[in-house]
């Protein structure tokens, strides 16, 4: 019997492949069709693979195979979802599979794994048919995997557990009893002399509060205390630590949080996204607010407007490590109807917080762009806080952008979809000046608090210290300042855009600059010079005694990163403590940790890169440096200089803050560059007007649309070979402007090499038709192609 005319159904699935196609598959005699949003196991090639049912029919294709298992009774992936996923893979020359992939854990229930346990209800009841064999198969106490029970028994099983007489065992447990350590004041209360220490002593006052045992995550979240905080009470004999069976997720209970009073601004801000949020009407608005002006306060307002309607929300930040961070104020207000989702939650903690969000357990979610992928039900607002942060795109495949999502997602859910920002991102501002977007404004900060006063300081008349190498890092005036923060008792910001030691090692002798291997950049010198790690591959290596290449001695660290500043800061000022906060250190101690030190007072002044300047509120923070502000002014990207204006002001505004006014000290070698004069007098409307003069004379975003096609190959021929097809294929069609095939700026990269070319097409259907002709769907042997649809970064 032809494919054709085989009566057995037929479905489609994506796959998690780069193929921009779905694929279709026979559903076996007896098995009734998966609904769309089903999971499956099918055979490709001589693999399985796991994909997502898109549709309960499909065209008929020659030589067809069967699904070898179906792994959901209920669709895992709603049908807004996987509608969205569609259009996302569209929108951005993706493969859906790959999207799916992206948006659901990697660890859901399944039927399969999912276990069934007769109670004590059901022992006794009586019952026939399908739910009979159903309880006939339970009678012996054990747990049963769903797969094994007999055929033809979901219905009955979800009667049965309706009605109480079967309990489902959750398949995210294991086989052995989970438990969690849990703390408790012991019966003798508190003890008064732990209070000389500030950590221990909120921590022992929480406690007393709440009445009850605490997990380390609830006091952590509640107090901001650590591990050793905890270890060090218990071994005082100040708290009892015991297990405890492990919670599934325990509701966070968090002071109250003291009322706020709206201003004028920001009170008609929230007027019109709850409008649009009881209207069910789509309303994408620009909240452009300086810092500090309270932008925080009119999300969480219109998130409670849209649980206060029945509806749902999503929050997006976009940096996983600083979500816990905003994540508390979430939960503070809204308590178990909260949920944080994101990449680097384990998988368990992950498909347990996508479930309870499914569920409708949760209705409010945070999290960076993964998590507007949530199965929130009839979302009401969506806020994308910070929107210009380049992070919402993602560098991978699938290479989507959080912020346009999210617009396709409130457009069909009829949701009030808010873009915050400061320093809002080009196409957002330019969006808001063309009337497509709404602009809310909210130009004072919170109790009229003025802004803080910015020094731009000429690093061309800085005398360098003698090991400096001709790049002064702290300037006369920053020392100055700095002093009279800290005796004052106030704090510091410093703003330093690189991590490590050193930008690169090298010897003195023969000018070798110690590259990566496999890539065309110089190791980065980590801990305090011993190693040398490349930051794009990883590969790490002890810091030789000698070069390689003339055998040399004379090997110097060259340039500051964030460890570097932390020791030159601690040689001026020894009796001030400070931290670090940049990749490395969020990893090793969370930034959470690092932002709660700062908080309590426990350290003065906070070094780090780009991370120090996004959304931090540290009231007691007076003074700010941005170290070398000309860092990705250098970058070959047409967005250098608006990356530059928004990284200064951004960071300017995390100084002044509370009662006392701040001040800021900009260093760099060009003070009259327009981003970093704009920064300086706090004009995002001058800086916006002349760079979108510059990108519409030379047709660069807002005013077209771009896409980057990656080439990479072991062989540098063949990438040549194959990015010079590409540009030959595309050449000639209408409204395209072409540029390349090229090296790219990083060239080698993990041992490929790179080329590049660069379509700029007047609307997004144009350029999606020209990538769709000249990006073949299978690529020359040993050649990777990567179509990137509006980049971030051009490196």
């Amino acid at each position: 019997m032809s494919d054709a005319a085989d009566p057995r159904p037929i479905v489609s699935v994506a796959l998690p492949l780069p193929l921009r196609r779905e694929f279709s598959y026979l559903v076996p005699p007896g098995l009734p069709p998966p609904a769309p949003g089903s999971r499956v196991r099918v055979p490709f090639g001589e693999r399985a693979l796991t994909g997502v049912v898109v549709s309960a029919s499909g065209p008929p294709a020659t030589g067809m195979r069967e699904i070898l298992e179906v792994l959901d009774a209920d669709p895992v992936c709603p049908p807004d979802l996987l509608a969205l996923a569609r259009r996302t893979a569209q929108r951005f020359f993706a493969s859906t599979g790959e999207v799916l992939r992206s948006a659901l854990p990697a660890r859901l229930p399944a039927p399969g794994a999912l276990r069934y346990r007769i109670t004590q209800k059901g022992a006794l009841g009586r019952a026939s048919g399908v739910e009979a064999a159903a309880l006939e198969a339970l009678a012996s106490g054990e747990s049963v995997r769903a797969a094994d029970l007999p055929k033809g028994t979901a219905d009955a099983l979800r009667s049965l557990e309706e009605r109480g007489w079967v309990r489902a065992v959750s398949a995210f447990r294991d086989r052995r009893a989970r438990t969690e350590t849990a703390y408790l004041l012991p019966a003798a209360g508190p003890a008064e002399d732990v209070r000389r220490s500030a950590r221990g002593g909120q921590v022992l006052a929480w406690l007393e509060a709440i009445g009850r045992p605490a997990t380390a995550a609830e006091i952590r979240l509640a107090t901001g205390a650590g591990p050793a905080v905890l270890r060090t009470l218990a071994l005082a004999g100040l708290v009892r630590s015991f297990p405890q069976a492990l919670r599934e997720e325990a509701p966070p209970i968090l002071a109250a949080r003291s009322p706020f009073r709206l201003t004028g601004e920001q009170d008609a801000a929230v007027m019109q996204l709850s409008a649009a949020i009881r209207e069910k009407r789509y309303f994408p608005a620009l909240l452009q607010g300086v810092t500090g002006s309270g932008k925080t306060e009119v999300y969480l307002r219109a998130i409670g407007q849209a649980l206060g309607a029945g509806r749902g929300a999503i929050w997006l930040v976009p940096e996983i490590a600083l979500t816990p961070v905003f994540a508390r104020e979430l939960k503070r207000q809204f308590g178990d109807r909260a949920a944080l989702l994101h990449s680097a939650l384990s998988e368990r903690e992950r498909g347990l917080a996508w479930d309870r969000v499914r569920k409708g357990d949760a209705r409010a979610v945070i999290g960076p762009r993964s998590a507007i992928f949530a199965p929130v039900a009839d979302p009401g607002v969506i806020v994308v806080d910070e929107e210009h942060d380049a992070s919402y795109k993602q560098r991978e495949s699938p290479r989507y952008d959080a912020r346009e999502v999210a617009a396709l997602r409130a457009k069909t859910a009829g949701a009030a979809l808010l873009f915050g920002s400061a320093t809002p991102s080009l196409e957002a501002y330019h969006a808001s000046r063309q009337g497509r977007v709404a602009r809310l404004l909210l130009t004072e900060r919170v109790e009229s608090r003025p802004l803080p006063d910015v020094t731009v300081v000429d690093l061309r008349r800085e005398i360098p210290g003698p090991d400096e190498k001709g790049v002064p890092l702290f300037s006369r005036p920053l020392v100055e300042r700095l002093r009279e923060t800290f005796a004052r008792g106030e704090q510091a910001i410093l703003l330093q855009p690189r991590r490590g030691y050193a930008p690169f090692l090298l010897c003195r002798q023969c000018g070798h600059d110690f590259r990566c291997t496999r890539c065309s950049v110089a190791r980065t010198v980590h801990d305090r010079g011993r190693h040398l790690v490349c930051h794009y591959c990883g590969e790490r290596l002890e810091r030789p005694l000698r070069c390689p290449e003339c055998s040399g001695a004379l090997l110097e660290a060259i340039g500051f990163g964030t460890e570097r500043v932390g020791d030159r800061f601690a040689e001026l000022f020894p009796d001030v403590p400070y931290a670090v906060l940049d990749r490395d250190s969020s990893r090793k101690r969370g930034a959470g940790a690092v932002v709660e030190d700062v908080l309590s007072g426990r350290v003065s002044c906070l070094i780090g890169t780009q991370m120090v300047a996004k959304g931090h509120d540290f009231p007691n923070v007076t003074a700010v440096g941005v170290l070398s502000a000309d860092t990705m002014l250098n970058f070959p990207d047409f967005r250098s200089a608006e990356k530059t204006f928004q990284l200064v002001a951004q960071v300017a505004g995390r100084a002044g803050r509370g009662e006392s006014k701040g001040t800021v000290h900009v260093q760099t070698f060009h003070p009259q560059h327009p981003a970093i004069q704009r920064a300086a007098e706090h004009d995002v409307d001058g800086f916006c007007a002349g760079e979108l003069a510059f990108r519409r004379t030379f047709f660069y975003p807002p005013f077209c649309e771009l896409a980057a096609i990656l080439v990479s190959s072991p062989d540098r021929e063949r990438a040549a070979e194959a990015a010079s097809a590409i540009a030959a294929a595309a050449e000639g069609a209408p409204g395209l402007r072409l540029s390349g095939p090229a090296p790219a700026p990083l060239e080698r990269l993990q041992g490929r090499w790179r080329h590049q070319v660069l379509l700029r097409a007047p609307d997004r259907k144009t350029l999606l038709a020209i990538l769709e002709s000249c990006v073949p769907e299978r690529p020359p042997s040993g050649v990777q192609i990567a179509a990137d649809v509006d980049p971030q970064d051009l490196m």
